[in-house]
Protein backbone atom coordinates (compact mmCIF):
# COMPACT_ATOMS: atom_id res chain seq x y z
CA UNK A 1 0.00 0.00 0.00
CA UNK A 2 1.56 3.20 -1.04
CA UNK A 3 2.09 6.46 1.09
CA UNK A 4 -0.25 8.34 -0.68
CA UNK A 5 -3.04 5.51 -0.88
CA UNK A 6 -2.33 5.41 3.19
CA UNK A 7 -3.64 8.95 3.40
CA UNK A 8 -6.66 8.81 1.21
CA UNK A 9 -7.88 5.52 3.16
CA UNK A 10 -9.66 7.21 5.80
CA UNK A 11 -11.10 9.38 3.84
CA UNK A 12 -12.46 6.83 1.58
CA UNK A 13 -14.12 5.39 4.69
CA UNK A 14 -15.79 8.51 5.64
CA UNK A 15 -17.27 8.79 1.98
CA UNK A 16 -18.46 5.11 2.28
CA UNK A 17 -20.58 5.51 5.38
CA UNK A 18 -22.22 8.53 4.11
CA UNK A 19 -23.19 7.05 0.92
CA UNK A 20 -27.32 6.06 0.57
CA UNK A 21 -27.89 2.39 0.72
CA UNK A 22 -28.69 1.27 -2.52
CA UNK A 23 -30.89 -2.14 -1.49
CA UNK A 24 -34.10 -1.87 -2.63
CA UNK A 25 -36.02 -1.62 1.04
CA UNK A 26 -37.21 0.89 2.93
CA UNK A 27 -35.39 3.15 5.07
CA UNK A 28 -36.04 3.22 9.13
CA UNK A 29 -36.62 6.82 8.68
CA UNK A 30 -39.51 5.76 5.86
CA UNK A 31 -40.94 3.43 7.72
CA UNK A 32 -41.21 5.55 11.10
CA UNK A 33 -42.72 8.83 9.15
CA UNK A 34 -46.27 9.17 7.43
CA UNK A 35 -45.60 9.76 3.53
CA UNK A 36 -48.31 12.14 3.45
CA UNK A 37 -47.88 13.65 6.54
CA UNK A 38 -49.73 17.04 4.82
CA UNK A 39 -53.20 15.22 5.72
CA UNK A 40 -52.74 15.59 9.30
CA UNK A 41 -52.53 18.94 11.19
CA UNK A 42 -51.46 18.81 14.78
CA UNK A 43 -53.48 20.74 17.34
CA UNK A 44 -50.17 23.12 17.95
CA UNK A 45 -49.89 23.50 14.32
CA UNK A 46 -53.57 24.62 14.03
CA UNK A 47 -53.25 26.90 17.53
CA UNK A 48 -50.83 29.36 15.58
CA UNK A 49 -52.52 29.03 12.30
CA UNK A 50 -55.89 30.38 13.07
CA UNK A 51 -55.64 33.53 12.14
CA UNK A 52 -54.31 32.58 8.90
CA UNK A 53 -56.17 33.96 5.22
CA UNK A 54 -57.74 31.48 3.08
CA UNK A 55 -58.55 28.92 5.55
CA UNK A 56 -61.56 27.13 6.73
CA UNK A 57 -61.85 24.97 10.08
CA UNK A 58 -65.17 23.05 9.88
CA UNK A 59 -66.50 21.15 12.92
CA UNK A 60 -68.17 18.17 12.70
CA UNK A 61 -69.74 17.05 16.22
CA UNK A 62 -73.42 17.95 16.62
CA UNK A 63 -74.76 21.05 16.64
CA UNK A 64 -75.70 21.05 20.05
CA UNK A 65 -72.17 20.72 20.82
CA UNK A 66 -70.61 23.32 18.27
CA UNK A 67 -73.29 26.40 20.25
CA UNK A 68 -71.65 25.20 23.69
CA UNK A 69 -67.93 26.03 22.14
CA UNK A 70 -65.55 25.11 19.42
CA UNK A 71 -62.18 26.35 17.77
CA UNK A 72 -62.11 29.67 17.08
CA UNK A 73 -63.14 30.79 13.83
CA UNK A 74 -64.79 27.22 13.29
CA UNK A 75 -68.10 26.86 11.51
CA UNK A 76 -70.56 24.19 12.01
CA UNK A 77 -70.68 21.33 8.94
CA UNK A 78 -74.30 19.21 9.41
CA UNK A 79 -72.83 15.57 9.04
CA UNK A 80 -75.73 14.10 6.72
CA UNK A 81 -74.36 16.33 3.77
CA UNK A 82 -71.83 14.26 3.16
CA UNK A 83 -74.18 11.71 1.60
CA UNK A 84 -77.08 12.45 -1.30
CA UNK A 85 -80.07 13.55 0.30
CA UNK A 86 -82.51 11.59 -1.86
CA UNK A 87 -80.35 8.79 -3.09
CA UNK A 88 -78.29 8.23 0.28
CA UNK A 89 -76.12 5.37 -0.63
CA UNK A 90 -73.95 7.75 -1.91
CA UNK A 91 -72.00 11.03 -1.96
CA UNK A 92 -73.93 13.82 -3.31
CA UNK A 93 -73.60 15.04 -6.43
CA UNK A 94 -71.37 17.87 -8.21
CA UNK A 95 -74.24 20.76 -7.86
CA UNK A 96 -75.24 19.87 -4.26
CA UNK A 97 -71.62 18.99 -3.33
CA UNK A 98 -70.86 23.01 -4.82
CA UNK A 99 -73.92 24.33 -2.90
CA UNK A 100 -72.81 23.58 0.89
CA UNK A 101 -68.91 24.30 -0.05
CA UNK A 102 -70.05 27.41 -1.20
CA UNK A 103 -72.57 27.95 1.43
CA UNK A 104 -69.88 27.16 3.99
CA UNK A 105 -67.35 29.53 2.63
CA UNK A 106 -64.85 27.45 0.44
CA UNK A 107 -64.33 28.34 -2.96
CA UNK A 108 -61.57 25.62 -4.82
CA UNK A 109 -58.69 27.93 -2.95
CA UNK A 110 -60.08 27.66 0.80
CA UNK A 111 -57.80 25.48 2.37
CA UNK A 112 -59.93 23.33 4.89
CA UNK A 113 -59.15 21.61 8.11
CA UNK A 114 -62.06 19.14 10.06
CA UNK A 115 -62.27 17.89 13.04
CA UNK A 116 -65.07 16.05 15.17
CA UNK A 117 -64.52 14.25 18.17
CA UNK A 118 -65.07 10.72 17.40
CA UNK A 119 -61.13 9.84 16.31
CA UNK A 120 -61.38 11.61 12.95
CA UNK A 121 -64.30 9.59 11.90
CA UNK A 122 -66.80 12.23 9.97
CA UNK A 123 -63.81 14.22 9.22
CA UNK A 124 -61.55 11.60 7.41
CA UNK A 125 -65.03 11.45 5.34
CA UNK A 126 -65.30 15.15 4.55
CA UNK A 127 -61.79 14.83 3.41
CA UNK A 128 -62.62 11.91 1.15
CA UNK A 129 -66.00 14.07 -0.10
CA UNK A 130 -63.32 16.72 -1.14
CA UNK A 131 -60.68 14.66 -2.50
CA UNK A 132 -63.14 13.09 -4.32
CA UNK A 133 -64.52 16.49 -5.87
CA UNK A 134 -60.82 17.13 -6.56
CA UNK A 135 -60.00 19.39 -3.86
CA UNK A 136 -56.57 19.11 -2.43
CA UNK A 137 -56.24 21.32 0.12
CA UNK A 138 -57.61 19.57 2.92
CA UNK A 139 -56.68 18.32 6.06
CA UNK A 140 -57.89 16.39 9.27
CA UNK A 141 -57.22 17.91 12.78
CA UNK A 142 -55.09 14.87 15.00
CA UNK A 143 -56.77 14.36 18.01
CA UNK A 144 -60.02 16.50 16.96
CA UNK A 145 -61.99 18.35 19.22
CA UNK A 146 -60.97 15.84 22.61
CA UNK A 147 -56.94 16.84 22.28
CA UNK A 148 -57.88 20.11 21.43
CA UNK A 149 -59.55 20.92 24.46
CA UNK A 150 -57.45 18.42 26.76
CA UNK A 151 -54.47 20.85 25.96
CA UNK A 152 -56.67 23.62 27.09
CA UNK A 153 -56.65 25.39 24.11
CA UNK A 154 -59.36 28.72 22.72
CA UNK A 155 -62.73 28.00 22.61
CA UNK A 156 -65.63 30.20 21.28
CA UNK A 157 -69.00 30.01 21.34
CA UNK A 158 -69.75 32.95 18.87
CA UNK A 159 -70.47 31.87 15.23
CA UNK A 160 -68.35 33.43 12.54
CA UNK A 161 -70.06 35.21 9.57
CA UNK A 162 -69.59 33.54 6.65
CA UNK A 163 -69.65 34.95 2.94
CA UNK A 164 -71.02 32.74 0.36
CA UNK A 165 -67.32 31.88 -2.42
CA UNK A 166 -67.71 30.16 -5.53
CA UNK A 167 -66.65 26.16 -5.85
CA UNK A 168 -66.30 24.15 -9.27
CA UNK A 169 -66.14 20.08 -8.56
CA UNK A 170 -63.56 18.42 -10.48
CA UNK A 171 -65.00 14.76 -9.72
CA UNK A 172 -62.36 12.02 -9.63
CA UNK A 173 -63.75 8.88 -10.20
CA UNK A 174 -60.45 7.02 -9.51
CA UNK A 175 -61.14 6.78 -5.70
CA UNK A 176 -64.70 5.45 -5.20
CA UNK A 177 -65.42 1.99 -5.91
CA UNK A 178 -69.14 0.89 -7.27
CA UNK A 179 -70.88 -1.83 -6.47
CA UNK A 180 -70.32 -3.00 -10.37
CA UNK A 181 -67.03 -2.33 -10.17
CA UNK A 182 -66.57 -4.20 -6.72
CA UNK A 183 -67.98 -7.04 -8.15
CA UNK A 184 -65.58 -7.20 -11.25
CA UNK A 185 -62.74 -7.12 -9.09
CA UNK A 186 -63.80 -9.85 -6.39
CA UNK A 187 -60.97 -11.92 -7.10
CA UNK A 188 -58.55 -10.29 -9.20
CA UNK A 189 -54.91 -11.10 -7.29
CA UNK A 190 -53.89 -7.72 -7.40
CA UNK A 191 -56.99 -6.06 -5.56
CA UNK A 192 -57.56 -6.76 -1.87
CA UNK A 193 -60.76 -5.55 -0.42
CA UNK A 194 -60.56 -4.24 3.58
CA UNK A 195 -63.75 -4.42 5.31
CA UNK A 196 -63.30 -1.72 7.84
CA UNK A 197 -66.24 -2.71 10.19
CA UNK A 198 -66.04 -4.84 13.07
CA UNK A 199 -65.40 -8.67 13.56
CA UNK A 200 -69.14 -9.36 14.75
CA UNK A 201 -70.08 -7.11 11.77
CA UNK A 202 -67.90 -9.27 9.07
CA UNK A 203 -68.21 -12.46 10.57
CA UNK A 204 -72.40 -12.08 10.57
CA UNK A 205 -73.33 -12.23 13.75
CA UNK A 206 -73.74 -8.09 14.33
CA UNK A 207 -76.47 -7.81 11.12
CA UNK A 208 -77.29 -4.06 9.85
CA UNK A 209 -78.72 -5.12 6.49
CA UNK A 210 -81.15 -7.84 5.11
CA UNK A 211 -78.25 -10.66 5.11
CA UNK A 212 -74.66 -10.48 7.22
CA UNK A 213 -71.48 -11.46 6.52
CA UNK A 214 -68.61 -9.72 4.73
CA UNK A 215 -67.50 -9.58 0.68
CA UNK A 216 -65.84 -12.72 -0.41
CA UNK A 217 -61.78 -12.46 -0.07
CA UNK A 218 -61.68 -9.28 2.21
CA UNK A 219 -60.25 -8.95 5.07
CA UNK A 220 -61.36 -7.05 8.32
CA UNK A 221 -59.27 -4.53 9.54
CA UNK A 222 -61.54 -2.32 12.28
CA UNK A 223 -60.96 0.99 11.62
CA UNK A 224 -60.41 1.91 15.31
CA UNK A 225 -56.91 0.08 15.02
CA UNK A 226 -55.90 2.92 13.07
CA UNK A 227 -55.77 4.78 16.17
CA UNK A 228 -54.45 4.76 19.81
CA UNK A 229 -56.38 3.13 22.63
CA UNK A 230 -55.50 5.78 25.19
CA UNK A 231 -57.93 9.15 25.15
CA UNK A 232 -57.41 11.64 23.27
CA UNK A 233 -57.52 8.92 20.24
CA UNK A 234 -54.79 10.37 17.49
CA UNK A 235 -53.36 8.11 14.70
CA UNK A 236 -51.22 5.57 14.92
CA UNK A 237 -47.00 6.04 14.01
CA UNK A 238 -46.34 4.58 10.64
CA UNK A 239 -44.41 2.14 11.65
CA UNK A 240 -47.33 0.44 13.46
CA UNK A 241 -49.59 0.92 10.58
CA UNK A 242 -47.77 -0.57 7.86
CA UNK A 243 -47.29 -3.65 10.01
CA UNK A 244 -50.74 -3.84 10.82
CA UNK A 245 -52.24 -3.34 6.97
CA UNK A 246 -49.08 -4.94 4.90
CA UNK A 247 -48.74 -8.18 7.98
CA UNK A 248 -53.08 -8.89 6.76
CA UNK A 249 -52.14 -8.62 2.84
CA UNK A 250 -52.50 -4.80 2.26
CA UNK A 251 -49.37 -3.64 0.40
CA UNK A 252 -48.78 -0.93 -1.27
CA UNK A 253 -48.85 -2.79 -4.58
CA UNK A 254 -52.34 -3.80 -4.78
CA UNK A 255 -55.24 -2.06 -5.81
CA UNK A 256 -57.20 -1.42 -1.98
CA UNK A 257 -61.28 -1.24 -1.72
CA UNK A 258 -62.41 0.04 1.62
CA UNK A 259 -65.80 -0.39 2.59
CA UNK A 260 -68.13 -0.55 6.03
CA UNK A 261 -71.23 -0.33 6.32
CA UNK A 262 -72.30 3.41 5.27
CA UNK A 263 -68.30 4.35 3.85
CA UNK A 264 -67.89 6.47 6.87
CA UNK A 265 -65.29 4.02 8.47
CA UNK A 266 -64.00 2.79 5.25
CA UNK A 267 -63.14 6.47 4.46
CA UNK A 268 -61.12 7.02 7.58
CA UNK A 269 -58.96 3.46 6.36
CA UNK A 270 -59.15 5.03 3.36
CA UNK A 271 -57.28 8.24 4.46
CA UNK A 272 -55.25 6.15 6.90
CA UNK A 273 -54.11 4.76 3.53
CA UNK A 274 -53.46 7.37 1.98
CA UNK A 275 -51.61 8.84 5.29
CA UNK A 276 -49.04 5.85 4.48
CA UNK A 277 -48.54 6.56 0.84
CA UNK A 278 -50.91 3.80 -0.87
CA UNK A 279 -51.43 5.26 -4.19
CA UNK A 280 -54.74 3.44 -5.64
CA UNK A 281 -57.32 2.78 -2.48
CA UNK A 282 -60.86 3.04 -3.61
CA UNK A 283 -63.77 3.89 -1.23
CA UNK A 284 -67.31 1.51 -1.71
CA UNK A 285 -69.60 4.50 -1.07
CA UNK A 286 -72.56 2.05 -0.85
CA UNK A 287 -70.51 -0.33 1.23
CA UNK A 288 -72.85 -2.79 3.13
CA UNK A 289 -75.88 -0.56 3.32
CA UNK A 290 -75.96 -1.30 -0.68
CA UNK A 291 -74.30 -4.91 -0.93
CA UNK A 292 -75.88 -6.73 1.95
CA UNK A 293 -79.33 -5.35 1.09
CA UNK A 294 -79.24 -7.08 -2.08
CA UNK A 295 -80.41 -10.61 -3.26
CA UNK A 296 -78.33 -11.36 -5.67
CA UNK A 297 -74.61 -10.80 -4.31
CA UNK A 298 -72.11 -13.32 -3.12
CA UNK A 299 -71.39 -13.37 0.87
CA UNK A 300 -69.06 -14.95 2.82
CA UNK A 301 -69.00 -15.68 6.68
Amino acid sequence: MTTRWLTLFPLVLLLASCAPATSGGPSVASSDQYANPQLLIETDQLAAQLQQPGLRILDLRSQEKYAQGHIPGAVFFDTTQLKDPVEKLYAPGPETVARILSAHGISNETRVVAYDDQGGLWAARLWWVLDYYGHPQAQVLNGGWNKWVKENRPVDQSVPSVTPAPYTPQRNETVVCTLDYLLANLNRPDVVIVDARTAAEYNGVDVRAQRGGHVPNAVNIDWQRNLTSEEPRVWKPARELRQLYESAGVTPDKQVITYCQTAVRAAHTLFTLRLLGYQTVRNYDGSWAEYGNRPDTPIAR
